[in-house]
């Protein structure tokens, strides 16, 4: 006879077994795969030739078309032997890039010069020639977040789908309280199933310790290290007892239940574990340790709550909470929520630097929520060798069932974690960022040259819809041995409404318990939008959570930032959550972790002490114009890095030159801009005062019924332009070291 808890234990290792045909594993640390992030190129870099040398500054971004080829101005300068004086220039290059979003940086190859320009100077055929081999057979490597903020302002965004999606914004369930709580999650109904050789059974669908004792139909909460009591599994009436049936004592010995195991024999705690509420859906939990206190927002008319980890903020006399990047509002905190259609102007006025800064990435129109939008669009590509699909075993409990999708002719695989599609007489597989597809549902797959467009017209309510954004990436090739595939954001969970990125759908899709031969459940759950005060981190540029108070299976059982694992929210092994994959589950973050507090009581995050970079950045008024900040003496003659973290990587970009978008080449001297031209440094004060704006006529599709003049195109790039190119920098930089000593801390 088996001992106790073995048959879930063994239906867990048949499962991974199932599976591992797709190489579905636990979650790796990033660590043991990421490579030294110490791979930067350093600007400037100098090539020596026989002839000469030439010198290459950091580019200036003309157009990254679909990410994939870059046209940009690079400053140059070229010794050539023999002469005293260098020539300053600028070089327009093309060259293909590829992102490593592990590292955050961006390869640049395959550079061609397609023009160079030197101001008042005649074409030089050696110069031409050295410059050319100066960038021929190079390789740059970038970090991501700089060319990012780099894109001009008047970048598009490269369209993710015909029509916005179906996104559900309606509240979901918010408790508010002002004392110690926690929430315990059961998706839906509660499903209990046995435990051999034992009169107990246990919750299946729920991210506790939740079991039922036949015998004296009780129910019995792990609750911290404390077991509690209670004759109903809802709110109330639980009490912490230290007498639990024998039939526990079965359960310490297997290893199949170690949170158990850590909790036996019973006892009684010194004091009485903190209370929790039991919800049967989506629900979030605002979390005050007392009264509301209020922190003003200076020039806004905003207060955020001080003493609490959830976004929470009061404008007159409205509350205003952003979870997942949706706005919802609220008279009272105690009344029923509602979905924010237009949020007010003065959120994007908060401050760059302040401790509520990060919300500006959800708060439409900011530059912030823009570089957002950029990242939701940055194409994820990879190329599937055709051979490794003979490898794929896709695991289905009992006879492979199917549902249709609504407002389609497709059909959705039920009894099994993969995302299997059926339309006409074929089966198509979304795995890892790629299609399949064969004849049967069980296989043998193959790779997928073709989708039928059908797949792209998945609605959103359906916990499907992510498959719709992974696309075959340029036309196959019948005679190449793989496949490229893209997917953006969209897979992963994070949806573009435009204007705002958020997280998850919003829609609740139906968790799936399915029992085997053996009765042994085996349980595995879709993303969901809500429940661990999920928020956007700029560092990385993805949703993580901030999960307090949500039982023993967080990231941290009082709150601290996280990043969503692969494996989404992470059931404990004995709730049978055992075979699921990236595909099935709206996750983000591949494990980085969201610097934050970690704290066993609510209330004021420590401060780091450390200096944004947004300090320094242009500030949106009221009125939609911008002003600068100019900063002090002091603050220039720091390192290139202004925060504590740049200082990790300053050496990487020590570049004080810019390229205009003739190829005009800048530097910043003595707090002022200057330009190069007849070979000399001249400052853009004095080469405006020489050279007046001169004026055009409007054509005549632009003016109308009336004239109207505009300033002419300018030799010179304003001032706004250069500081956004030297700040865009700076930011950019601050931003990937800090996410280089996230990866860095986790080796350590």
């Amino acid at each position: 006879m088996n001992r106790p808890g073995r048959p879930l234990f063994f239906m867990t290792i048949v499962v991974f077994m199932l599976c591992s045909g797709v190489s579905i594993a636990a979650p790796v640390n990033s660590s043991d795969t990421v490579p030294e992030l110490n791979n930067l190129t350093n600007y400037p870099r100098i090539e020596r030739f026989d002839q000469g040398s030439v010198q290459v500054d950091f580019p200036n971004l003309d157009s990254w078309p679909e990410f994939r080829y870059l046209k940009a101005w690079l400053p140059v300068e070229v010794t050539l032997n023999g002469e005293d004086k260098p020539h300053v220039g600028s070089a327009y290059v093309q060259a293909a890039t590829d992102i490593n979003f592990e590292q955050r940086t961006v390869a640049i190859t395959d550079l061609k010069v397609l023009k160079t320009r030197f101001s008042d100077e005649d074409e030089s055929e050696t110069r031409t020639n050295l410059i050319s081999r100066a960038f021929q057979g190079r390789e740059s490597i970038v970090p991501l977040d700089v060319l990012l903020r780099l894109l001009p302002e008047d970048f598009e965004l490269p369209v993710q789908s015909a029509d916005i999606p179906m996104l559900n914004f309606e509240p979901p369930g918010i408790i508010v309280s002002e004392k110690p709580l926690k929430l315990l999650s059961v998706d839906k109904e509660p499903v209990r199933a046995p435990i051999e050789g034992t009169d107990l059974e246990y919750v299946v669908n729920t991210n506790w310790n939740v079991f039922y004792y036949r015998p004296d139909e009780q129910w019995y909460v792990l609750n911290e290290d404390a077991w509690q009591q209670n004759n109903y599994l809802a709110d109330g009436g639980w009490t912490t007892t230290d007498k639990l049936p024998a039939d526990f004592e079965k359960l310490a010995l297997s290893d199949s239940w170690p949170e158990v195991q850590k909790a036996m024999p019973a006892r009684k705690p010194e004091s009485p574990p903190s209370p929790f509420t039991i919800s049967l859906e989506e629900t979030e939990l605002i979390l005050l340790d007392g009264a509301p206190r209020l922190s003003a927002i200076e020039e806004t008319g905003i207060s955020y709550v001080s003493n609490t980890q959830s976004d929470l903020f009061k404008l007159g006399d409205r509350w205003y909470f952003l979870v997942s990047g949706r706005w919802f509002s609220n008279t009272k905190l105690s009344g029923q929520w509602q979905a924010v259609k237009e949020l007010p102007g003065a959120f994007a006025q908060i401050p760059d630097g302040n401790k509520k800064e990060h919300v500006l990435y959800s708060v439409p129109g900011t530059r912030q929520a823009k570089l957002a939008l950029i990242e939701a669009a940055l194409p994820h590509r990879n190329s599937v060798a055709k051979s490794s699909a003979a490898k794929l075993e896709v695991s289905w409990i009992g006879e492979p069932d199917f549902t249709p999708i609504e407002n389609t002719q497709l059909q959705r695989g039920l009894n099994t974690p993969f995302q299997v599609i059926k339309h006409n007489n074929f089966y198509y597989l979304c795995y890892e960022g790629a299609w399949y597809f064969s004849d049967s549902p069980t296989g043998g797959w193959k790779v997928a040259s073709k989708v039928p467009d059908e797949i792209y017209r998945i609605p959103a309510s359906d916990p499907a819809y992510n498959v719709t954004f992974v696309r075959l990436d340029g036309e196959p090739d019948e005679k190449q041995d793989h496949v490229n595939y893209s997917y953006s954001s969209g897979y992963k969970g994070s949806f573009s409404t435009r204007v705002s990125v958020v997280y998850g759908t919003g829609w609740h899709y139906p968790s799936n318990v399915y029992w085997d031969s053996a009765n042994t459940p085996a349980y595995w759950h879709y993303g969901r939008t809500y429940g661990y005060n999920t928020g956007y981190h700029p560092v990385g540029a993805f949703y993580g959570h901030r999960g307090g108070y949500y039982g023993r299976w967080g990231y941290g059982r009082y709150g601290g930032w996280g990043g969503y694992g692969p494996y989404g929210w992470g059931y404990p092994v004995h709730s049978t959550m055992t075979i699921t994959s990236p595909s099935v589950n709206f996750t983000q973050g591949y494990g980085s972790a969201w610097e934050g507090p970690m704290q066993t009581t609510p209330g004021d995050p420590t401060k780091t002490g450390e200096q944004s970079l947004d300090e320094f950045l242009p500030k949106k008024k009221i009125d939609g114009t911008e002003k600068f900040v100019k900063t002090s003496e002091a603050d220039r003659t720091k390192s290139t890095g202004i925060s504590a973290s740049s200082l990790y990587a300053s050496a990487s970009l020590s570049s004080n030159r810019f390229s205009g978008s003739e190829g005009e080449v800048y530097k910043r001297e003595d707090q002022e801009w200057q330009e190069y031209n007849d070979g000399n440094w001249s400052t853009m004060r004095a080469i405006a005062a020489e050279q007046p704006v001169q004026a055009r006529p409007q054509r005549k599709s632009e003016t109308g019924a009336q004239q109207r003049w505009l300033p002419a195109h300018k030799r010179t790039l304003s001032r706004g332009e250069l500081d956004r190119q030297e700040i865009a920098r700076l930011e950019g930089m601050d931003q990937y070291s800090k996410y280089r000593m996230q990866q860095d801390a986790k080796k350590q």
